[in-house]
């Protein structure tokens, strides 16, 4: 499940179609997408795997409730795939929407390359169909603000695939040395030296290298630096985010650190509103601590389906309060 948030205006199936993968963050296939709209503005995008076929309907997953969560007063539902499970999808989730009080301004099926109306009959909407063209100004006001569409699923899993061996030996060693440097230092020096740390790299848009990502990762392990760069993320800027860097000090962490910088990577994904990559984030934390408290309570808000803003207060000290009596 994925979900993302841009608020832009829609005019139409092709801004839509153009804007989706954008949103989303690839190019679906076999999918369902649910877009939430407010008095026509789009306000979330949710996707899901459709059933293996239309006879089993039961296990394509109901996404009301995450529409209703971001106060959606309409929705745009889309099926990527063959023909009957496609329709058969739409119907089912478009039916569920309606009663929910989110009713469907368009329902809209997408296949090689051309997309078909299920609810316009007039010429604007041919039966054979009408080519989805590259792009639209929605779309590029969308790419203008950062999205982009990798070609799969699998591409954007490819952005925390772990770094060459090479690579990761070399900050093996860097952490080993970085602790022994540190073992001398009082606890407000090695404060000190973590917050600098975290505030240089947010400050550049070079990536570090072995020593340095040994310095990051090691100082994202205390809660207090950890949450120090959430809160430079949610504070937004140019410099706040940089989902690069989070990715790049995750790819290279062991397994025994790679929790806290693959979690701070999700939340930066997050808070950008790109939902996939965070999960994917998430899901690589908990693989390697499966009970890091926070990737827990991030991905659940993230499948539950709330918005980027109401993470904000990620950081603030709650969540480190609740961490620490867990």
């Amino acid at each position: 499940m994925s979900t993302t948030q841009a608020r832009i205006s829609i005019t139409g199936p092709t801004d839509l179609l153009t804007t989706v993968p954008l949103l989303l963050g690839f190019h679906p296939e076999h999918s369902l997408v649910a877009v939430g709209l407010i008095d026509r503005r789009l306000q979330c995008t949710f996707r899901v795997d459709l059933p293996g076929s239309a006879d089993h309907m039961e296990h394509l997953i109901d996404l009301t409730a995450q529409l209703s969560l971001n106060n959606c007063n309409e929705s745009v539902v889309i099926a990527y795939g063959d023909k009957e499970v496609a329709e058969a999808s739409i119907a089912r989730a478009a039916l569920r929407f309606d009663h929910a009080g989110i009713p469907p301004l368009d329902e809209l099926r997408v296949t090689e390359g051309r997309w078909f109306s299920l609810t316009c009959d007039k010429p604007c909407c041919p039966a054979e169909g009408t080519p989805v063209p590259e792009s639209t100004p929605a779309s590029c006001e969308v790419a203008v603000a950062g999205c982009y569409a990798a070609a799969d699923r699998a591409a954007i899993a490819e952005q925390l695939a772990p770094a060459p061996p090479g690579r990761r030996a070399a900050v093996e060693r860097a952490v080993a040395q970085t602790l022994a440097a540190e073992a001398d230092l009082d606890w407000a020096a090695q404060r000190s030296r973590d917050l600098h740390a975290i505030d240089h790299w947010l400050s550049t848009r070079a990536l570090p290298g072995p020593e340095d990502i040994a310095s990051i990762g090691l100082a994202l392990g205390d809660l207090d630096i950890r949450d120090y760069a959430l809160r430079r993320i949610s504070g937004g800027g140019l410099d706040g985010n940089r989902i690069d860097l989070w990715l790049w000090v995750a790819r290279h962490m062991a397994d025994d650190l790679l929790a806290p910088a693959a979690t701070v990577a999700g939340y930066a994904a997050y808070r950008f509103g790109n939902g996939v990559l965070a999960l994917e984030a998430f899901e690589t934390a908990l693989k390697a601590s499966p009970h890091y408290r926070l990737a827990q309570m991030l991905m659940a808000a993230l499948q539950a389906g709330y918005p980027p803003s109401a993470i904000g207060r990620i950081g603030t000290g709650d969540i480190e309060a609740a961490e620490k009596d867990d």
